[in-house]
């Protein structure tokens, strides 16, 4: 049975449970959202997986509704069901359950879900496909690309406490997804989807005051291969060859590695309608030579003018430590003809990142629910990005710079 399925098992048993809605459920609510958005670049290239100067949809579109019973006011269940571009193709679309789950709620100070649920990795993990409830065109991917997963079915508790200076909750969770898809990119080969089994386990302290909100999270993830044939290198190992060639060659390899990921967010409200926002992280992967080794995050400026409200983003996703000094050394090698296809492949399907953008944007409240967004961003790529598809036939992209137009409407209902 696929994951998707399993999530639709769960659903259907959950809303099930809501399904004798009318004689269970004292509360039965159902509402909508949807982004409908274009974004188009000056590259040929494809840059975050979609975005080309022949435009396109994909990038920001997608569409979900959501479904709440209410059975006691102890107990309650949820089901989100979305349709986007499928994560395992980059040309279909899928449906799919974003959130399945039950809560129990035994205090006022107590929160305690099971099910599918979303991890709170971010300021705006809970309500990141609900485009109506910020202002930006999308969250810097920078920031949020960084998750090995977004969705766990697991168990998710929380604790709340009332202060003097707001309120402060605790936010602990562990579960499993069981099929994570990982999307790589390669020069000689093109595109690759590797399906991986992912467990993770965190807190989140979360304090929200009257002007603003800070969270500090730690997260702890473990991820194996589903498919046995596959592995990665532990360790790399550099093997001269004489006539000024060389080669790197992996000297041992692993199915399983860890990421221990820090994440640290403020949302803070300023005088004369002016807001501050800020997300930083760190990524660090454990176990194997080439990773997603990171640290990164963004600074945005808003302010809020009757209904327009400008933004200003700065952003970077950077590579650090080991892994990116393996990396620039695989860069560097001067490999011979018949080596270097594989010194290429090795190079291209590195998770490695050096870039920084700079995002100019606004959003217009048409309604209460529903906004325009629009958004210029400029991004420059060092020594190169894994969110670039290097032309086929070329060398990998390095010190470029891409600009991309979007602009979306986003509603809710």
């Amino acid at each position: 049975m696929t994951t998707t399925a399993k999530a639709w098992h769960l659903a259907l048993a959950i809303v099930s449970g809501s399904a004798c809605a009318g004689a269970l459920a004292q509360e039965f609510s159902y509402s909508g959202f949807g982004t409908v958005g274009a974004a188009v670049s000056n590259k040929d290239y494809k840059y975050q997986r979609f975005i080309t100067d022949n435009g396109t949809v994909k990038r920001d579109s997608v569409l979900g509704v959501q479904f709440d019973a209410k059975f006691s006011s102890q107990w309650s269940a949820t089901l989100q069901a979305k349709v986007a571009p499928a994560a395992d193709n980059d040309s279909k679309w899928e449906t799919s359950a974003a959130w399945a789950f039950v809560s129990w709620r035994p205090s006022n100070e107590w929160l305690i879900r099971a099910g599918k649920v979303r991890l709170p990795l971010y300021l705006f993990s809970e309500n990141l496909d609900v485009g109506q409830s910020y202002e930006f065109v999308r969250m810097p991917t920078e920031m949020y690309s960084i998750a090995p997963t977004t969705d766990i079915a697991g168990l998710y508790v929380t604790r709340n406490w009332a202060l003097d200076s707001g309120d402060l909750s605790l936010d602990v969770y562990s579960g499993r997804a069981p099929t994570v898809v990982q999307r790589s990119y390669s020069r000689d080969t093109g595109t690759a989807f590797i399906s991986v089994t992912t467990r993770v386990t965190g807190g989140v302290l979360t304090l929200r005051a009257e002007d603003s909100t800070w969270r500090l999270g730690l997260h702890h993830a473990k991820s194996d291969f589903n498919d046995d044939q596959i592995q990665v290198p532990a360790t790399i190992q550099n093997i001269p060859l004489g006539g000024g060639y060389n080669v790197y060659l992996p000297t041992a390899f692993v199915r399983e590695f860890r990421n221990d990921i820090v994440t640290f967010g403020f949302d803070i409200s300023l005088p004369s309608d002016w807001r501050l926002i800020g997300e930083f992280e760190r990524n660090f992967q454990r176990d194997i030579a080439l990773g997603a080794n990171t640290a990164g995050g963004y600074l945005s400026v808003l302010r809020k003018m009757d209904r327009i409200t400008p933004y200003v983003t700065i952003a970077s996703l950077k590579t650090v430590g080991s892994a990116a000094r393996t990396r620039q050394k695989i860069a560097d090698v001067v490999a011979p003809p018949l080596a270097e296809a594989g010194q290429r492949q090795l190079l291209d399907t590195t998770p490695f990142y050096d870039q920084y953008s700079l995002s100019l944007g606004a959003s217009y409240a048409l309604t209460p629910q529903s906004k325009l967004k629009g958004e210029w961003m400029h991004t420059w790529i060092g020594k190169g990005s894994a969110m670039v598809d290097s032309p086929a036939g070329a060398g990998p992209v390095t010190n470029d710079t891409i600009d991309v137009l979007s602009l979306s409407y986003n509603f809710v209902f």
